[in-house]
């Protein structure tokens, strides 16, 4: 893993205010725990931005600076799995969840990935159980299409803090997600980037980096936050765009009509090539024991 010896994160303040770009667009969110090298990209473009010494923001949940005793740790993957993971090749499924639960165990130790799955699982429990998932999958996908160690890593931690970047969203946009204003969409859609944004500033190997900004990207374009396509989007990126659809539409959690295993598969094949990047859909596919047929 990373070198742990000494903390990596130095929060320096936070801000007083929501920083925006020239076109109006949402950058950080007021409340946003700034390091020295988010301080400098916004100096290095010219952005206005006032720091207060703390976080006076009643709108977001802050990334605090957590210890590193976690003797109580949730970081591992539960021993029951979830209900859905039935309808998979129970090897895949089984070999990702224990390679994670060494990763895990890894990550606690690092300051500052440690830091950002304390955030996670502190803040909503809803978001953690998700990226647990999502993980699980982009694992096991990843294992599929035969990824260096390398690689493998970067995607599983990239799925494991795809959503970190919603711990600094208002509350009420997270809770609105199934029903948002135009408003609360526009800074729904920043949290790719937001979170993209907090883990470069402790410099993460490029591909974790690009999966958080980019697994809301569609393979055809029309995605957030950037609108790129095809070989512009980094392959961690695909797969966790894949994992990450297929748990949120079938969890009663975040949509009311949940779909079930196979209703979710179905939807995310026609996708193929147009939302989502093929190889990753038929590699996804070939993880179902009996794969449904399509409509």
């Amino acid at each position: 893993m990373y070198d742990n010896a000494e903390p990596k994160i130095h929060i320096v303040g936070y801000l007083a205010h929501n920083v925006t770009d020239k076109f109006g667009r949402l950058l950080l969110v007021e409340g946003a725990p700034m390091t020295d090298n988010m301080i400098q990209k916004l100096k290095n473009r010219r952005i206005p931005f006032r720091l207060s010494e703390e976080n006076v923001s009643n709108n977001v949940d802050s990334l605090q600076h957590f210890g590193t005793n976690y003797s109580d740790s949730p970081f591992k993957v539960p021993e029951k799995i979830d209900k859905k993971f039935e309808n998979f090749n129970l090897e895949s499924v089984m070999n990702a969840s224990k390679y994670l639960n060494i990763l895990l165990k890894e990550m606690r130790n690092d300051s500052f990935l440690g830091n950002s799955l304390k955030a996670l699982s502190q803040g909503q429990n809803a978001t953690y159980s998700h990226s647990i998932n999502v993980a699980i999958l982009s694992v096991a996908i990843a294992e599929k299409m035969k990824l260096s160690q390398t690689s493998l890593q970067e995607v599983s931690i990239g799925a494991l803090l795809h959503d970190i970047g919603k711990m600094l969203l208002p509350p009420d946009v997270l809770r609105e997600v199934s029903r948002m204003s135009d408003g609360q969409e526009m800074l729904y859609q920043q949290h790719p980037r937001i979170g993209a944004d907090l883990l470069a500033a402790d410099k993460l190997p490029l591909g974790i980096y690009l999966t958080v900004q980019q697994h809301h990207e569609k393979y055809s374009g029309g995605g957030y936050p950037y609108g790129i396509k095809e070989d512009k989007i980094n392959i961690n990126a695909c797969i966790v765009s894949v994992a990450n659809v297929f748990d949120r539409i079938t969890s009663g959690i975040y949509q009311r009509n949940c779909l079930t295993p196979a209703e979710a598969i179905d939807r995310i094949r026609i996708g193929k090539g147009l939302d989502y990047h093929p190889l990753v859909v038929d590699l996804f596919v070939s993880l179902f024991k009996k794969v449904p047929q399509s409509c």
